[in-house]
């Protein structure tokens, strides 16, 4: 059975697995809590507690689980799963990299912190921007879900500099997590800016330790005329002096 933690932030999802989980206990307690936050939250922190009693799953319950990862696959933000079983860390480390948002595995004795973890509140809801003018680089990190305006903003800062000078040496994207956006308008102005920057830059430094961003590199390698590589945030440095570089033979 699952069962409703209580005691949590308002957009924390705080459940407790028990016994057999079953298809009633998706259908009748975690799919309503979640379509609950997300009436006034655009994103769900989940924190799933699997105790030592816990027994599994049944194929209703299996299926279940699917279909509520495809349906609100955007919508967590952070999620905590909190377990000592083997088989359940093997399958979160397995597939919890596709999720957009960012997922922890926590023992059971280490429940406190998976509490605080995924109760912490979220960061401010801005895109910080940095244009080098000597180097012709231009920083990007987002903190939270990006908003149409933040890509107008960018594009008032960079688009003279442009005119003035030709095309940037290079972007760098640093960002731990890959934060969505905000709404369709948001997708769409990130589209545009793209669009009508990619021939005005040279190469993109991508710096992340998310699997998700990892991939970005293969992903916009197939639209975007710049140079794209990948970088750990360890590596921020090394990733900054790549952008600005000549490419060999230029």
């Amino acid at each position: 059975m699952l069962t409703l933690l209580p005691a949590f932030p308002d957009n924390v999802l705080a459940v407790e697995a028990s016994g057999e989980v079953t298809a009633d206990d998706y259908q009748e307690v975690l799919v309503p809590a979640i379509e609950s936050i997300l009436t006034d939250h655009k994103r769900v922190r989940l924190l799933y507690v699997l105790g030592e009693d816990f027994d599994g799953y049944s194929g209703g319950a299996a299926w279940e689980d699917a279909k509520v990862g495809m349906r609100h696959f955007t919508a967590f933000d952070r999620v905590a799963v909190v377990s000592d079983t083997d088989w359940v860390r093997r399958m979160v480390r397995g597939f919890g990299f596709v999720l957009p948002g960012e997922v922890r595995i926590y023992d059971n004795d280490d429940l406190d912190d998976a509490r605080k973890w995924v109760s912490e509140p979220p960061s401010p809801g801005e895109l910080v921007f940095h244009l080098d003018e000597q180097q012709g680089l231009l920083v990007l990190e987002p903190r939270d879900e990006l908003e149409a305006a933040d890509f107008d903003r960018v594009a008032a800062v960079v688009d003279p500099w442009i005119e003035r000078n030709g095309a940037l040496a290079g972007i760098a994207i640093v960002a731990r997590e890959f934060p969505g956006w905000d709404d369709l308008a948001a997708l769409s102005a990130h589209l545009g800016f793209v669009r009508s920057h990619h021939r005005s830059v040279g190469r993109v430094a991508i710096v992340t330790d998310s699997r998700f961003l990892a991939a970005m590199p293969r992903l916009a390698g197939l639209f975007v005329h710049a140079e794209l590589k990948r970088f750990t945030l360890s590596e921020r440095d090394q990733a900054l002096a790549w952008a600005v570089a000549a490419p060999a033979g230029s």
